[in-house]
């Protein structure tokens, strides 16, 4: 397994260093932090790495060109999507990897689609490269809260991303943005499986 990964990720990363410099400054900072959450949780460093250097290969997309590229590969594209395009660029490159790149490894997959919006049952892996998107160190800086989430992310994954989505809830709410109903699926489904346990 370790030399076909090893070949996935340097075409992935190929790919990826067509993109803009900032982005791919971005996804190098989220592999530290996914690297580090790997190690403590015993997660495998190698799909860690794909996944990350897969998320966010059509992030840099414009949203007419992401509508298209979701239409053509086939990706669902829910009312919520017309209007932010950009929260197809997960679902999108998750299609791309597994076609393009013959990605075959299903959580690094559901790490890839489900880096933006969570869904209600996510691997351990899709809950590593989330929250790694969302502290990594520039985030860090720009919004403190997310020091506090990388903290408990070292304790407590679940937490964590429970914690992520409330602050994501509540920014929404100052902003006055609607919620996409996928996040919201997928924080009403941790909220229950907190208060279940």
């Amino acid at each position: 397994m370790g030399a076909n990964v090893q070949h996935q990720i340097g075409r992935v990363r190929s790919e990826l260093e067509t993109r803009p410099e900032g982005l791919i400054r971005h996804v190098e900072r989220v592999l530290v932090e996914a690297l580090d959450l790997a190690r403590r949780w015993d997660v495998d460093p190698e799909r860690t790495e794909l996944a990350v250097w897969g998320h966010d290969l059509f992030r840099a997309h414009a949203p007419a060109e992401l509508l298209q590229l979701s239409r053509e590969a086939g990706v669902a594209i829910a009312p919520a999507d017309e209007h932010t395009p950009v929260m197809l660029h997960g679902p999108l490159a998750a299609v791309v990897l597994r076609e393009r790149f013959a990605v075959t490894d299903d959580e690094a997959l559901a790490a890839v689609r489900d880096h933006t919006l969570g869904s209600p049952a996510m691997p351990m892996l899709a809950k590593i490269v989330l929250l790694a998107d969302k502290f990594e160190q520039r985030k860090r800086r720009r919004t403190p809260v997310m020091k506090e989430i990388r903290r408990l992310a070292r304790r407590d994954l679940d937490m964590a991303l429970l914690c992520w989505s409330d602050w994501k809830w509540v920014d929404e709410r100052t902003h006055g943005w609607e919620s996409h109903p996928s996040h919201w699926d997928a924080r009403a489904a941790w909220v229950d499986w907190h208060h279940s346990g």
